[in-house]
């Protein structure tokens, strides 16, 4: 209450408030219209264009003096830029060469590439830390890393090294499906039901074989037959449709 006092009694402390809050809505806008990609998986481009926003933002959420449609404006344009930029790269190979650059195979099965390395100053305990991150820490193993352009490191293990996978042992597996969350945190999610190619019936009779209802559920989920029951109190179970 003390804040809320201040800041009523307080007018550049409400309009610093008031504009935050206008930059931060517009922000997340924005951001969500670029895209969902984490730091690390921004390209060169899209990672510039993401510090300059951080920049022009900053300004006039600080600086009452300065109109706030001086911050929207170029976070807008910068958008813009963006959007026009990633459509041309969708379109033309050599443009998106040429602005995120091509992936770079820096080991082969005759060892790492000296001259790539080289090229892309990355020195081999680089290549070694980033071998490690990806689960191999014997250059043995490694039939072909990658450097991709956002600067993960793709690795494709020599064939005795590889996962083993049941189509490599020769074996039928059923289907995958996709997971539906149909109850979350004691919020039922309607439209999921179709998606998961089951009924409201079903799910109640789920619960109540369980003596459970709605909102005391953390979760329940379905992925083809199989149901998935976490109570927000008590262990979680998995069942199969048609099981009371």
């Amino acid at each position: 209450m003390y804040i809320i006092a201040c800041f009523l009694h307080n007018k550049g402390m409400l309009t610093v408030f008031v504009r935050s809050i206008i930059i931060y809505l517009f922000l997340l806008v924005i951001m969500r219209l670029m895209g969902k990609r984490q730091l690390s998986e921004l390209q060169p481009f899209e990672f510039v264009i993401t510090l300059i926003i951080s920049e022009l933002a900053c300004i006039p959420m600080s600086e009452i003096q300065i109109p706030l449609v001086y911050g929207i404006i170029p976070i807008f344009t910068l958008f813009v830029i963006h959007l026009f930029i990633t459509k041309i790269a969708s379109k033309s190979i050599k443009f998106n060469k040429f602005l995120n650059g091509k992936p770079m195979v820096v080991m082969t099965p005759d060892g790492m590439d000296k001259r790539l390395l080289d090229k892309l100053d990355m020195s081999v305990t680089d290549l070694l830390h980033a071998l490690r991150s990806a689960g191999y820490f014997y250059p043995s193993e490694v039939a072909y890393a990658i450097l991709e352009t956002d600067g993960k490191l793709s690795v494709l293990p020599k064939s005795m090294y590889a996962p083993i996978t049941p189509s490599a042992q020769g074996l039928e597996v059923e289907s995958t499906n996709l997971s539906y969350p149909i109850i979350c945190d004691g919020v039922f999610e309607h439209a999921n039901l179709d998606l998961a190619g089951v009924t409201k019936e079903q799910m109640d009779n789920i619960l109540n074989a369980n003596n459970l209802d709605e909102k005391s559920v953390l979760l329940l989920a379905v992925s083809g037959n199989e149901v998935y029951l976490q109570p927000k109190k008590g262990a979680a179970i998995t069942l199969t449709l048609g099981e009371q």
